[in-house]
This record gives structure tokens, sequence and C-alpha cells, in this order.
């Protein structure tokens, strides 16, 4: 058998440039490629400048750095062809790929510090000949620049994209935050039309931002600030949280949950995270998660964040239950007292259990005994304040004192929203003849954070209580409890529905005569 070696010619398909434009990036991602490059090409002890300009013309992308010189400019357009190390625009695709997403035609103007020339390079892509194999391609060199002219400009056109109203405050606020940490130190300032970009400010906690470093294996270390949002509102349900996670002072990706979870009570956790060393995508959108190296930083900041993981729970617990929500449970616990009083299977539960007596006429006199006694007149629930209308209604700071009977004992009830410790006890119930039944519903506990109706969430734990404790006086199966706990929370339901009614009755009779008040004005004021 012979074996031959043939040496075959790879050179990439001409149709592969016009292809790269298929690269999936947005507006935002594809001009930042663009500043990457004018980041690389900042001159040392000068104030980078990046201007951006956006029309529906074009695209301009400009900076005041170094430039390129002519080997430098002649393999801008070769794909993948890269010198740089340790920098932002490391893999050679960035500026070809992001200018064709953008449009179909780009112009390059670079001109190098200290020489007298600039140096032009035009793609267009209808001029692209994908027949003509030959990747050659022309570059003007112009003599006479000024010498103290450098820098790069980019312009595109035969735009793709959709020009839009708010494109370019939208692009100065996407750019303040990715280059964030390179705007604070002054590395580089970005201007976007006539407006420069600015860093994001967060509303953090008192605490503010906790700055670590945290070194790895290998001398490799990462380094950030931590810290609380104030108000994480609906951005943080929407898991607009975690750390903005960078890679030599450039954003690769936002709201990064590394080290936690995502969970809605650790939605205040926000940060920047700076991982030099990691690596990303050619395209710079992600990090390559399944590399030992993310896979190190990952372990590092699980222990790290642990600490703040605690004190995030304990503050979205606190911000659940305020005077309002505190307010409407003492309604519902009044509603509940009115329940127990009101429906026949609970009140029997009132009355003391009697003991059989023996021979005729004992029986005789428990029935008149029981006949006489009127289970209505006796208070069930004792509530210091005025009749309940709409206005009192409202919440306010007000002290309500529940007892119930069971089985003939006067129990006082209350409940408490508490963080008790743990997240394993959903809640604590103490039943004492002096104290009462005291109901405590764990907000640490994974179910409380994730429901949204906290009221019912502590009244079903209430009439569980409850129940448990009737059960338990008249020596009844304990599984009666749950039945028992149904009944309570279906007429305390149909209580709350009786004064939703009410108040919709009240508030529509205020609406009548007020209509019926103003028609009276307007007839008064008419006949004067």
């Amino acid at each position: 058998m012979t074996v031959e070696t043939k040496i075959i010619d790879i050179t990439p398909d001409k149709s592969l440039m016009p292809k790269i434009a298929f690269s999936g990036y947005t507006v935002v991602q594809a001009i930042s490629e663009l500043v990457d490059n004018s980041v690389d090409a900042k001159i040392d002890g000068e104030d980078l400048l990046v201007e951006i300009n956006l029309s529906p013309e074009g695209v301009s992308v400009a900076d005041n750095g170094k430039g390129m010189n002519e080997k430098e400019a002649a393999n801008s357009l070769r794909l993948a062809h890269s010198e740089k190390k340790y920098q932002l625009g490391e893999f050679g695709l960035g500026l070809k790929t992001a200018a064709q997403s953008l449009g179909k035609k780009f112009t390059i103007s670079t001109t190098p510090t200290g020489v007298d020339k600039k140096f032009v390079l035009v793609y267009d892509e209808d001029l692209w000949d994908v027949e003509k194999q030959d990747w050659k391609h022309p570059m003007q060199v112009s003599d006479g620049t000024d010498i103290d002219e450098h820098g790069t400009r980019i312009l595109i056109e035969k735009l793709k994209i959709k020009y839009y109203p708010n494109i370019v405050t939208n692009l100065k606020g996407e750019l303040g935050m990715r280059y964030a940490p390179l705007i604070e130190q002054g590395m580089v300032k970005i201007k976007v039309n006539t407006t420069f970009c600015e860093p994001h400010d967060q509303e953090l906690t008192a605490e503010g931002k906790n700055e670590f470093n945290i070194k790895l294996t290998g001398g490799n270390k990462v380094y950030g600030w931590v810290g609380l949002l104030k108000n994480p509102g609906g951005a943080g349900n929407k898991g607009y949280y975690g750390f903005n996670t960078f890679r030599r002072g450039r954003l690769i990706a936002q709201y990064e949950k590394i080290g936690f979870n995502p969970h809605p009570t650790v939605r205040r956790i926000v940060g920047e995270l700076h991982m030099d060393h990691v690596p990303v995508t050619h395209n710079k959108r992600e990090w390559i998660k399944e590399h030992t190296l993310y896979r190190e930083v990952e372990e590092a900041m699980a222990e790290f964040i642990k600490p703040l993981i605690i004190k995030a729970r304990k503050y979205d617990e606190s911000s659940k239950i305020d005077e309002n929500v505190q307010e409407k449970m003492e309604q519902q616990l009044e509603s509940i007292a009115k329940a127990i009083n009101r429906t026949e299977e609970l009140k029997q539960y009132s009355l003391p259990t009697m003991k059989t007596p023996s021979g005729a006429g004992a029986v005789q006199k428990m029935e008149m005994e029981i006949e006489q006694r009127d289970p209505s007149s006796e208070p069930v629930f004792q509530v210091h304040q005025e009749p309940e209308t709409q206005k009192n209604r409202t919440p306010k700071k007000i002290h309500r004192k529940m007892s119930i009977k069971i089985n003939g004992k006067k129990y006082k009830f209350k409940h408490v929203f508490q963080d008790l410790g743990d997240r394993i006890t959903l809640k604590l119930v103490s039943f004492d003849m002096e104290k009462g039944i005291e109901v405590y519903t764990n907000t640490a506990f994974p179910a409380f954070s994730a429901t949204r109706d906290y009221i019912f969430y502590g009244t079903l734990n209430v009439a569980e209580a409850i129940a448990e404790c009737m059960v338990k006086e008249k020596n009844e199966p304990s599984d009666h409890m749950y039945e028992l706990r149904n009944v309570i929370l279906r007429e305390t339901a149909q209580i709350m529905h009786d004064l939703d009614e009410l108040d919709q009755i009240e508030n529509e009779q205020k609406e009548r005569q007020k209509k019926a008040d103003e028609l009276k004005r307007r007839i008064s004021g008419e006949g004067t």
C-alpha cells in the first residue's frame, strides 16, 4: 500500500469576510469592540478621548491614540491577525465583525504618532468580489499630514441598524457602565455625539462598597467591590443584581451571580468583579464558564460572599414587613376571632368539655346547664378600638389585644413576623395559659421569600396554631387539626370579603354624594 502526502490549500473562502457580519452583535456591543481598540491605542501619559458620532447616515468612532503604522494598518483587515497580548483587542476579529454588523461599508483612517502619513482602507460589501479568491486589498497612503496629528477613525456607512430617537441616550448609558472602571480612573473619556459618558452610581445601604482583593492559585487574583442595594425594587425581581464582571477594565457580562444562586432574598447584592486572567469568548460577550480558572473564581467568591448573603436576606425580610403589612395582619387576627365566634362548627370548641355524670338526675342537671349557657354571650375576642369603618381600616399604629375561648379557657393570641435564625423552621408556636397562643412566622424560611402574599402566609400559620390548640384541648385526633384550620381560613376569607364589599358600597355612596353636592353648587351658581 502506498501513502502519499499532499499539501492542500486551506485559505478561507472569500465569502467569509461578509459572513462574519452575522455575529449577533447589538449596537452597543459592536461599538464597544471599536472602543476596545481605542483603549489599546492609548498613549502613556496622555488623556485618551474617544468620540462617537451617530446619525441616520453613519456611525464613526475616533480616538487620539497612537494610531497604526503602515504594517499595522495593512494588517487591520486581516481576519484573526493580532499582535496584541494582554489587551482588549487580542483576537483580531473585533474591528471587522463589529463594523460589518453595523453597516455594509466601513473606512479606516489612521495616523501614527511622529509620522506625517495617513493610511486609509475602505471595505465595501457591495464591491467585495467573492468569485475572485485573491485576498489582496488596496490601501491609500497620503503624505503631508500634520506631524502632531495622531489617532484612528472608523467610519461606518450603508447602515444595517435602525436609527431610533433614543439610540444616542441608550448608547451613552451603556458605555458609561461598560467602561466605568476606566472612566473612573481617568484612563479614558468617551463622548457620544455631544455628551460625555458617566459611570453609573448605585444607591447602596449605609455599609457602602466593600472592596476586596482575593489571591488565587498560580499568582492570579480577583478584585472589585460588593455592596447591597438600598432599594432594589422591581429591578431586583427581574434579575438586575449581581456582579458586573470585567476583564482588563472592560465589561464582559452584567448581573452575573458568581458565588451565589439567584433568589429574591439576595436581590440586593451588587458589585464589580474583575477577572483579568479568566478566558472569554472571541467576541468578548461571555466568560468560558467551564474553564478551570472560572470555576476557581466561583469557589473563592462563594466563600467570600457568605456573610453578605446573610445581610442581604435580613435587609430583604425587614423591608417586606412594614407598618402596612403589620396593620393588615392585625386585621386578619380580628377576622379570625370573628370567624371562630360566628361559625357553629368552631363555636363548640369554646365550650368546656363536660365530664359524663352518673345517674339520671345528674344527666338531667347537665342538660339543663348546657341549655342555660348562651355561648354567644361569652366574649370570644376583645379588640380595644372604635367600630370598624373605612376610615379606621387605614393602616395606623394601634394595638389590638386578641383573645378567644377554647374549652372554656381564655387564650390570648398574637402573631409576629420574625427571623428565627435558620432556613429550616417554618414557624414557632407557643401554647401557654398566661401568654396565650404565640405564633412566630420565620421570615428566613425560603417559602416566605418566594411568596407575594405575606398576609395569607401569616394567616395560615395562625389558623393552624389555633386549630392545633383546639384539637389538643378537646383530645381529638391530631389529623382533625387540618380540617379545623381550613374552616378557620374559609370563614376568615369570607369576613374579609364582606368587609371589602362594605368598603366598596361606602366608597360608591361617597362618590354619589360628592356628585350630588357638586350638582347643587352648580345649580346654585347658575341661579345667582
